[in-house]
């Protein structure tokens, strides 16, 4: 590339596989000789995704501490200086997965208020083909608000590109559905199947990586009081701490920490909305993941992982924070039983998402007031 670098922004609920995606998509650009940057992005810090992706890319910055549209500047901020200091032909940013509204809050400001020298690329929405059965069958999001099956509505109306996600998990009939679906409900925006784990179907995305004038143009008309139900209904924490991993693997401590906050979660009627883990030492890691109460865990090693590890645990479950680090504090004492090692946490935040508040929120510019 010998233009400015071009911005992708990837939004979609929690669980959905965005990282996976984002992770995915570094890898493969780097094997095209591209640098590619990423930006992750949370309501607080020590997250997973960035940790994942410094698997893929040195470039990575997190910008905590709230959404991107409430975080704007320090997203300009970071922009400017992977620019100057990484010198990127590709940016992609990590929307949080309870944060919508993006085309006015992001995209629209960093065109009419000066940016960045970048150019912007279609505005990326994943959903989990799974979670969208349930969606398309109950009209809802099962064990969740229905302030939240609005978020994840608006999540999508607003995408340039719909990133249908999972579906090697899909049956084929199940998967014919979920396309027709989303290109009936949200109409204009193409929507291209893949499996994020696998990397299938990926090159169609990133082909799309091209400067788009229409990028960011659906902006919403957005309850903001319902958009702030949604985002406090959820407790989120965030941990960090460090474990004595045995017998170069480390999977069953995180198979069984995963299992005793899904037991938690399923006897209180509470869901999952994404629960993360990453166990990390000098020789591998281990990565879980449990997105919903009806499906199991997933557990993954890379490497043989053994002796001292940094453990970083993200949660988000449809309860108080408060309750929810009492379960997250019992499932590390359960899953240190399994393998007799005890868990030492060294950070630990636990709260409820506050109201949004976007620091610009601009509607897409016409002929008469460009």
């Amino acid at each position: 590339m010998t233009r400015a670098p071009i911005l992708i922004v990837v939004g979609g609920f929690l669980g959905a596989g965005k990282t996976t995606a984002l992770v995915r998509a570094t890898e493969r650009l780097r094997g095209d000789g591209l640098r590619v940057a990423l930006i992750t992005n949370d309501q607080a810090g020590n997250l997973v995704d960035t940790a994942a992706g410094l698997r893929a890319t040195e470039s990575v910055a997190e910008i905590p501490g709230g959404c991107f549209c409430c975080r704007f500047d320090a997203l300009h901020e970071t922009l400017q200086m992977l620019l100057e200091t990484a010198r990127p032909d590709v940016v992609l940013a990590e929307a949080v997965g309870s944060c919508t509204d993006l085309a006015a809050t992001v995209y629209q400001p960093l065109l009419q208020i000066g940016s960045a020298d970048i150019r912007l690329g279609p505005l990326t929405v994943v959903v989990d083909g799974r979670r969208l059965r349930d969606k398309v069958r109950l009209s809802r999001l099962p064990r969740l608000p229905d302030t939240v099956t609005y978020l994840y509505d608006r999540q999508l109306a607003e995408a340039d590109i719909i990133l249908l996600n999972k579906v090697d998990l899909l049956a084929a009939e199940e998967r014919s559905e979920d396309l027709a679906y989303l290109a009936a409900t949200y109409p204009g925006a193409p929507v291209l199947p893949i499996s994020a784990a696998s990397g299938d179907g990926l090159d169609g995305w990133l082909g799309r990586f091209v400067d788009d004038a229409e990028a960011g143009r659906r902006v919403l008309d957005l309850d903001y009081d319902r958009y702030a139900e949604a985002e406090a209904c959820l407790g989120w924490l965030n941990m960090e701490g460090t474990l004595s991993v045995p017998g170069g693997d480390g999977s069953a401590w995180v198979q069984a920490f995963l299992d005793a906050v899904g037991a938690q979660a399923r006897a209180a009627g509470a869901e999952l909305a994404h629960v993360k883990v990453w166990l990390e030492t000098s020789t591998g890691i281990v990565v879980g993941n449990a997105v919903t109460n009806d499906t199991p865990p997933h557990v993954a090693v890379h490497g043989h992982p053994a002796g001292e590890a940094r453990a970083l645990v993200n949660a988000r479950v449809a309860v108080a924070p408060e309750l929810l680090r009492r379960w997250v504090e019992a499932a590390l004492a359960q899953a240190g039983a399994t393998i007799e090692r005890p868990f030492s946490t060294t950070h630990i935040d636990a709260f409820s998402p506050a109201r949004p508040a976007p620091l610009y929120r601009l509607a897409p510019r016409t002929a008469q007031n460009a």
